[in-house]
């Protein structure tokens, strides 16, 4: 059973990540011609389709990583190799230097930014609930898990949801953490768990690739923000993010954006409306 907040979470990690980063190799004022020689760059993923997928031969794609790769062939550096990474591990993966970036629709929260810079959004999309059919409990929003101590839900370590959650009232004891998505909704299907929260786009697939007709979506959950995504990079690589970023407006423009994440469900107008400081100023 889960006992930390996230703020607990991302407070250890940091610390681990931060002490691991100084005594690891120093870090590259040069990091994206180091990609370019190199033909690569490292992506922290988290397998979480459609925002990131790893197929069986080893290959990644899914919006995120695809939208990265797009960006990234612009800037000189053709492939991406993947390493998957649990959301709540990946801001330290970049402080270390494990990864180049993290491309799997790492939510732009001010938790984060404290301790890593973002691209512009890329990936933007309203949260969801499953539930066991007919939602018998009526949970339509965080604040009526919190007001049943006996309503017990499932997210992942370090995910946005889980700050969602424990902002809203609910108590720690009533989050049980799952290690990957489809464990988390067999915590829901086995009754173990009464809601499994995660992103609207994440959950209809999950639920489309079970076909379980006993459990059913609640989206949006109410009283909660759209969230949005961007790439995820180590705070001295502000020269990377500026290259990214520009690429990243040109392949919006040229409405080949569009024509990567609207097959994944993701809307390209919301994206759009959206700048990275509306989360994080200043980031």
């Amino acid at each position: 059973m889960q006992t930390k907040s996230i703020g607990q979470h991302l407070g250890l990690a940091l610390a681990g990540a931060m002490l691991t980063a100084a005594v690891a190799s120093p870090s590259s004022a040069d990091t994206l011609e180091t990609l370019r020689k190199q033909g690569y760059a490292t992506v922290a993923v988290a397998n979480e389709p459609p925002y990131s997928d790893i197929k069986s031969d080893g290959y990644v794609t899914g919006a995120a990583p695809d939208v990265a790769r797009a960006v990234m062939k612009k800037l000189g550096v053709p492939e991406l190799k993947a390493q998957v990474v649990p959301y709540g591990s990946m801001i330290p993966a970049l402080l270390a230097r494990r990864v180049d970036m993290a491309t799997s629709g790492l939510y732009i929260k001010p938790n984060r930014c404290e301790a890593i810079i973002y691209s512009e959004p890329d990936l933007c999309g309203a949260e969801a609930f499953a539930v066991a059919k007919g939602n018998p409990l009526n949970i339509q929003t965080y604040e009526d898990i919190a007001a049943n101590p006996e309503v017990t839900m499932t997210t992942c370590a370090g995910c946005a949801e889980e700050l969602y959650a424990t902002e809203r009232g609910v108590k720690t004891d009533q989050i049980k953490v799952f290690t990957d998505p489809p464990s988390g909704m067999k915590m829901l299907q086995q009754g173990r768990v009464d809601v499994f929260a995660l992103s609207g786009l994440g959950t209809q697939d999950l639920l489309k690739k079970l076909a379980d007709p006993n459990l059913e979506i609640v989206m949006p959950v109410k009283g909660v923000p759209m969230g949005c995504a961007g790439a995820a990079f180590n705070p001295e690589d502000t020269a990377f993010r500026e290259a990214y970023d520009t690429a990243l407006a040109e392949l919006k423009e040229s409405g080949e954006f569009a024509s990567i994440i609207e097959p994944y469900g993701f809307s390209t107008a919301a994206t759009l409306d959206v700048k990275r400081d509306d989360f994080c100023p200043g980031n």
